[in-house]
């Protein structure tokens, strides 16, 4: 059901709303203003305020939704402004309005912009990274509401069982073998990761809309207390397992500190939530083994401990990843070592001053 007359009217909306695709189903565009179902009002208000923070102009009162913008700074990336309620003496109200048959309802202004494909090495894929990082700049220093983390819900779920927070047995028993093994063996390969946690957007991959000569938008906040890097990763995590991207785009994250183990708890994240949302249906958890299993073993082949500098002969082990066999940690390990004994071999008959290299390459140097 969509917003009524009288919702509408709160935020000075006149237009026939029309459903906007995407999401779950629970935004209405009227005009230049776009309606969501609130959910949860203390998250509504909160990421009102939030984006009203961020946003260079402030809020906008509903019945200016129309006026032309005026200049303004230009942070990196655009948010959409949360529009309050008309009192009936013109005051702004809340952010949240209700209506007694469609419930409660929060109001944004409409931004122009498309979200990308991600297929294949997109031309969007540097903007989005550029955007988010300077998306978590802007939130770098804020704290974490009250309620978070508490929600209960399958991303929830997965999160805490990608941070070591909630334990995996019930979720492993509920997993065919096939799910069971790719996330036994990423689980394994977990490390500390020793990155500052704050606020991040956990869902980044469809929610930046790009319009040309505009910074990216990022919209719909879905909030978490994570490393910032891990937005990113989820993005691609998401890139690589539902809309055919190379993993190339990789390639653009090479700077991204704890990158590999950030991909492998944003990976395991997205396995537990898909396990949760799907139990009882073996059709969906065997689409979501055959889908997730290239992914795994990209993510297991970059964990496996390579080389910072292969020796000669070797090549880029990070670029054979991206067309690694399906393999689990352990033959994957026992692959490296076999490779480095034989090139550490070679490198000792060779002569020469192989010094330098033979530290450099010193059996247990770990690539994080």
């Amino acid at each position: 059901m969509g917003p009524g007359s009288e919702v509408l009217a709160c935020f000075g909306a006149s237009a026939d709303p029309v459903p906007l695709p995407g999401g779950q189903g629970t935004a209405w565009r009227s005009g230049d203003v776009v309606l969501k179902s609130a959910g949860d009002l203390r998250v509504a208000r909160w990421t009102a305020d939030l984006y009203r923070d961020l946003d260079s102009l402030g809020p906008l009162s509903p019945l200016d939704h129309l006026d032309p913008l005026p200049a303004r700074r230009d942070p990196g990336f655009r948010v959409p402004r949360p529009l309050s309620t008309v009192a009936g003496d013109g005051a702004a109200g809340d952010w949240v309005a209700q209506d007694p048959a469609a419930g409660a309802w929060v109001a944004w202004q409409w931004l122009p912009g498309e979200p990308a494909s991600w297929a294949g090495v997109s031309p969007f894929w540097p903007p989005l990274i550029a955007a988010s990082r300077a998306f978590h700049a802007a939130l770098a220093g804020r704290p974490a509401p009250p309620w978070l983390g508490r929600d209960g819900s399958q991303w929830r779920v997965g999160d805490q069982v990608a941070w070591g927070e909630r334990d995996p047995g019930s979720i492993l028993a509920a997993a065919p073998g096939s799910l069971a093994g790719q996330l036994r063996s990423l689980l394994a390969a977990l490390r500390p990761v020793r990155l500052p946690a704050q606020l991040i957007h956990g869902d980044l991959g469809g929610n930046v809309l790009f319009a040309a000569g505009e910074p990216p938008a990022v919209i719909d906040f879905s909030p978490y207390w994570r490393p910032a890097g891990l937005a990113l990763a989820v993005a691609a995590v998401d890139a690589l397992t539902w809309s055919g991207a190379d993993p190339a785009i990789l390639d653009e994250l090479a700077g991204e500190p704890e990158l590999d183990q950030l991909l492998a708890r944003a990976h395991v994240c997205r396995l537990v939530t898909e396990i949760v949302s799907q139990r009882g249906d073996p059709a969906g958890l065997d689409t979501v083994a055959r889908t997730g299993q290239p992914v795994t073993s990209l993510i297991l082949c970059r964990l496996a401990l390579w080389p910072d500098s292969p020796a000669p002969g070797m090549g880029n082990p990070r670029r054979r990843c991206m067309s690694a066999p399906v393999m689990t940690l352990d033959s994957m390990r026992e692959q490296r070592d076999g490779r480095k004994r034989r090139n550490l071999a070679q490198l000792a008959h060779q002569g020469g001053n192989h010094g330098a290299s033979l530290r450099r390459h010193r059996p247990g140097h770990r690539r994080g």
